[in-house]
This record gives structure tokens, C-alpha cells and sequence, in this order.
């Protein structure tokens, strides 16, 4: 009989090729589409997840009456039972903080996301977050992770769930930083808090806790998701 540990290397590898080889597929049968909605695809082909088909958009895209701070840095949109919607995700970048003029070198930072929905022709908020480094003498990161950005329907009741994930932190040397998953499911907010883990010469382990109350189904994708975001990238 085939040795278990060996069947298992096999299994595994197998398993690997067939989400290369689909990728691969899907990528060369459909140009146009950017690479991140192929990888969503592929993951809720191996997973189960219910995702929910989302467009990109660009700045100009957005309507006239939506107000925001900061910069875009993502924005989606997808229709559900609650109708058309968006989710806009900006960073200000660095300005000086109000204590600038007795200390020069403190700054400020700030990200947000914005969920509207479409009632009849008015587009209306239904869920925002805010979060920031103030009065930061050293380095500041305030920023959303890239490909963190999952639009979903976990438990099928039609209402999409959307799920982003950020980084925060002012430091003058390699630290861990903090990082926040978030899932806004119509005025609902989910949130698992942490450090990332970093490599310096040793690993400097990071830390998680989820607060009370994510339903079981959520929190098993968002315990997932903060896994494969959790290592920081070296630089």
C-alpha cells in the first residue's frame, strides 16, 4: 500500500496543479478582467464560498453625489437584495497633525470605507469606518491590504457581506503593525484585531482576537482570511 505521508505530498500537489491549470484557463479564455477577480473564482471553486460577482471601478465612475475623504484606493460595486451598491475604500496620506506647530515632525493619517446602496435614484450611506495614526513623529502606515477585498454571501440570505482588512502603524523601526479585518454585512460590523507577524533575523510572532458576537460562518472566513494576510512581505 502507498505510504500515507507520501499519498498526502500527492494529494496536496495535485490539488495545486488543478488551481494553476484553472487559472491559467480562466485567465487565457477571458481577457480583460484583471487578475484578482480570476484568483476570487478560483478560491470559491476550492472553498465552497459564496462570492458574489463585483465590478471595479474607477474614480470617474462614482456618482456626483457621493461625498468622501481621502484618496480612492478601491472601489467595488455589486448588486444584492438591498439593490445596488458600493464600497469605497480611501486613504488621506500624511498631513500635519494639530499639534504641528510646537512639535513640526508629528503628522496624521487616515483611511476609511464607505458602503452605500441605491434607494430608487439617491445613493445613501449604510456603513462607514474610520480609523488613523495621530501626532506621529516617525514613520506612518495607514493603509488598506491590496488584495484583502472579498465581496460575499457566507450565509445566503441574499445580503452580500464585504470584508477588508488594513494596516496601522507609527514606528521608527521594523515592528509589528497593527492590522484589523473588518466585515460589514448591511449595518452590521464584524471586526478581528491583531499584530502582523514579522521577520527580522527571528519571527516576531503577531496576535489576533475576534470580539464576541461574529456569527460562526463569518468568523471561520475571517479567521481564514487573517491567516493569509497576517505575515507581512519582505520588502
Amino acid at each position: 500500500m502507498m505510504n500515507k505521508t507520501l499519498f498526502s505530498a500527492l494529494n496536496s500537489y495535485l490539488k495545486s496543479m488543478i488551481a494553476l491549470v484553472l487559472t491559467a484557463f480562466i485567465c487565457s479564455c477571458t481577457p480583460g478582467k484583471s487578475v484578482e477577480q480570476y484568483q476570487a473564482t478560483v478560491v470559491s471553486a476550492q472553498t465552497g464560498v459564496r462570492e458574489i460577482k463585483s465590478d471595479c471601478l474607477k474614480v470617474e465612475d462614482l456618482p456626483a453625489s457621493i461625498t468622501y475623504k481621502g484618496k480612492p484606493v478601491k472601489i467595488r460595486s455589486w448588486k444584492d437584495k438591498l439593490g445596488d451598491n458600493l464600497l469605497l475604500l480611501t486613504e488621506t496620506g500624511e498631513f500635519g497633525s494639530k499639534d504641528s506647530l510646537e512639535y513640526p515632525d508629528n503628522r496624521d493619517a487616515e483611511l476609511y470605507a464607505y458602503h452605500f446602496t441605491k434607494n430608487g435614484t439617491t445613493w445613501k450611506l449604510i456603513a462607514t469606518v474610520n480609523d488613523h495614526i495621530g501626532s506621529c513623529p516617525v514613520d506612518i502606515v495607514t493603509s488598506f491590504i491590496p488584495e484583502a477585498l472579498f465581496i460575499t454571501d457566507l450565509d445566503g440570505n441574499g445580503v452580500a457581506e464585504c470584508t477588508f482588512a488594513y494596516l496601522l502603524t507609527c514606528t521608527g523601526g521594523v515592528d509589528n503593525k497593527v492590522m484589523k479585518l473588518i466585515m460589514l454585512e448591511n449595518k452590521n460590523k464584524y471586526i478581528i484585531r491583531g499584530t502582523t507577524t514579522v521577520h527580522v533575523g527571528e519571527t516576531i510572532p503577531g496576535t489576533m482576537k475576534d470580539e464576541a458576537g461574529i456569527p460562526e460562518r463569518f468568523k471561520v472566513f475571517m479567521i481564514a482570511k487573517w491567516k493569509v494576510f497576517e505575515t507581512e512581505k519582505s520588502q
